[in-house]
């Protein structure tokens, strides 16, 4: 329990010495001329019930005051976002990401797909976009809610649609445009390599520069290979560099499950930076005070005025 304005309660304490004072002069003995004048004189009850309107009155000013002064109880709770954060996702589909050093007899590109796939099911309220990158970039599905057109999209993707290559910078700053104007509390990319950049478009460090402006986090995902089709290997330094200087994170994954298991710990940490604020939820007395300190003065006034008017004229 606590008070919103306990600076008002002062002022309720200056009514006690008010409320004495009147109930004294109240209670001192009144003069009787002559017996013939008991006749219209109010009855002992009507008197005594008289003494008690200054009491009446202490009590509704302190009501009134104390419920101006909000009495008040609560507890914190988790802010719950009205709206999700809007996720932009960067896939390296080199010729390199065709190599099978994931396991299970499936390429690196394939194990992708199917983790990405999972990751949508498992968003809800989230805008998700899709952006793919070789030696270019290519835009494959705007931010959207649709989850179902968007799982479509991603069970068709496939290498050797672009140049091949890896542009890490391109394929960034193409996941950036697409978020830059974004209203939503929370902007990501997910950006996923097996290959060190040999675009010579625009380098990863003026797309980290990129996002650091747009206060949009990057998480940066290197897929274990230190060969593949044109001997590629990631670059570890850059994306550790592209994460921390954006407020993002680095992962490294060897396998299919570790690569699930970085979808959901990235889905994990952006749940958490949503909910992470808290508010006070209060349940307020000050009203009913107030209500009951009105309601009393009321009764005071309208006592004075009929029934105890006689007592105390």
């Amino acid at each position: 329990m606590e008070l919103a304005h306990p600076y008002l309660l002062p002022f309720a304490l200056l009514a006690l010495p008010v409320a004495l004072l009147a109930m004294r002069r109240r209670g001192a003995p009144h003069p009787v001329p002559s017996a013939a004048g008991l006749s219209g004189a109010p009855s002992t009850f009507r008197l005594r019930a008289a003494r008690w309107l200054p009491a009446l009155r202490v009590a509704a000013v302190l009501l009134l005051v104390v419920g101006l002064a909000r009495p008040r109880a609560g507890r914190a709770e988790a802010l719950v976002p009205a709206e999700g954060i809007d996720i932009a996702l960067s896939l390296d589909i080199s010729s390199s990401m065709d190599a099978n050093s994931l396991g299970g007899g499936k390429s690196r590109l394939d194990v992708t797909r199917e983790v990405i796939r999972d990751f949508i099911k498992g968003r809800n309220n989230d805008r998700i976009g899709l952006v793919v990158f070789q030696e270019d970039a290519l835009p494959m599905a705007p931010l959207t809610l649709d989850y179902a057109a968007l799982d479509r999209v991603v069970a068709e993707i496939n290498s050797g649609i672009l140049p091949d290559g890896t542009g890490i910078g391109v394929g960034l700053s193409s996941a950036l445009t697409m978020l830059r104007d974004s209203p939503a509390r929370s902007r990501i990319v997910i950006l996923l390599t097996d290959g060190e950049h040999n675009a010579k478009s625009i380098h990863p460090n003026d797309a980290a520069a990129m996002a650091e402006a747009l206060r949009i986090r990057v998480y940066t995902i290197g897929v274990e290979g230190a060969t593949g089709a044109r001997g590629h290997s990631f670059d570890e330094e850059l994306l550790k560099s592209i994460a921390s200087r954006t407020g993002g994170k680095y992962f490294l994954a060897r396998s299919g499950s570790e690569l699930a298991d970085v979808y959901a710990e990235i889905g994990k940490l952006e749940t958490s930076r949503l909910d992470h604020e808290r508010y006070e939820r209060f349940v307020e007395y000050g009203p009913w005070l107030a209500l009951a300190g009105a309601a009393l003065l009321l009764s005071e006034l309208v006592l004075r005025g009929t029934w105890l008017r006689r007592a105390t004229g």
